[in-house]
């Protein structure tokens, strides 16, 4: 009886050590994180979340991520101070677009002249932007660490009439980005620079009657109550983003963490793809579902034939600003379409909430 009571409190003994030591496993390592959403957004709420844990699944359970989420606003002020953010260490980390901080990121832009890369999906856009960094690995993100990219997929254009050709944008006042303003310019319309907040005011005070963006802003920020369709327009518009760490956190993580960080970064870039897909096809869902519908157009190929040589020169100025900047501009410019296309044409497990 007494070695029964004694093996059995030996055996208590080595659970409790047991679970002491894999208690003690998980160190708890805060990191701060600024983006440009607000908290309830699907990219802190789902993807960035869901990457942090494949980090953590990644060590084996030895750390766990404490993260210190700073949503727009209330770290940081505008888009242009992200980068910069992380840099000086104001942010530990942090991901916001690139086209927020004009001429930055010149490689990098390339995928965003029109007609240069026209995504299919934002699976796609994903995988061209991480393969199209690791392809040149562009000198302008030394000075922060990155850890992977993702994109929003293809522009749409939002607008309170129905738009049947592109003759008929044509007159139109469309809240744009820096990246595709000339394009509207060059089709007649009327472009204006603002941030997405401020679109939903604009538009309901008759400011721009449309917009150009990607299916999600019609659920996420509302604009399907003041827009009734939208058109596919990949060759004007698809955005991408960084997600980087200021150097000097990065060098005080333990090499093991970073180097979970490093390993989970493809399935990452993929992930995210996934997940900015999902809410791509929520956004027209969802808009669909509202009082007298929402409708939703694509326009023949003749017409996309036609912007192709209409943007030309755009695409051309922007190989000579590479160029002068003692970059080989064409070969990056003639890097992006093939890279595209062969996302484009793969097969993507959908993300499932």
């Amino acid at each position: 009886m007494k070695k029964k009571v004694l093996s059995g409190l030996l055996v208590g003994i080595l659970v409790v050590l047991f679970l002491g030591s894999w208690v003690q496993a998980a160190e708890k390592i805060t990191l701060g994180f600024t983006h440009i959403w607000p908290a309830t957004h699907f990219t802190q709420v789902h993807q960035l979340t869901r990457y942090f844990k494949m980090v953590e699944k990644a060590t084996g359970g030895k750390y766990e991520l404490d993260i210190k989420w700073f949503p727009v606003a209330t770290l940081l002020g505008g888009g242009e101070q992200y980068y910069d953010g992380v840099i000086k260490g104001i942010a530990e980390s942090g991901t916001s677009s690139l086209i927020y901080t004009p001429g930055r990121f010149p490689v990098m832009i390339t995928l965003y002249q029109p007609g240069a890369a026209p995504p299919e999906n934002s699976d796609a856009a994903a995988q061209t932007g991480w393969e199209f960094y690791k392809k040149w690995k562009p000198k302008e993100f030394e000075d922060a660490k990155v850890l992977y990219f993702y994109a929003t997929g293809p522009a749409w254009l939002h607008t309170k009439k129905p738009i049947n050709s592109l003759a008929e944008i044509k007159g139109l006042k469309v809240r744009t980005t820096a990246d595709n303003a000339e394009v509207f310019r060059l089709l007649g319309a009327e472009p204006t620079s603002m941030v997405m907040g401020e679109v939903f005011l604009a538009a309901s005070k008759g400011i721009i009657d449309s917009l150009i963006s990607p299916l999600e802003t019609l659920e996420a920020w509302k604009h399907a109550e003041i827009f009734d369709y939208s058109t596919f327009v990949p060759h004007f518009y698809s955005s991408f983003f960084w997600v980087s760490m200021n150097w000097n956190k990065w060098n005080a993580l333990p090499k093991d963490l970073q180097a979970a960080f490093d390993a989970v970064a493809d399935d990452a870039v993929k992930d995210a793809g996934a997940v900015w897909q999902y809410f791509q096809i929520s956004g027209m869902n969802f808009a669909k579902k509202k009082p007298g519908g929402h409708q939703f157009n694509r326009l023949p190929d003749s017409e996309w034939a036609r912007v192709k040589e209409l943007t030309k020169p755009i695409r051309d100025k922007y190989v000579a600003d590479l160029n002068a900047k003692g970059l080989p501009g064409k070969e990056i410019m003639e890097s992006a379409g093939p890279i595209m296309e062969k996302y484009n044409k793969g097969k993507y497990e959908p993300y499932k909430p």
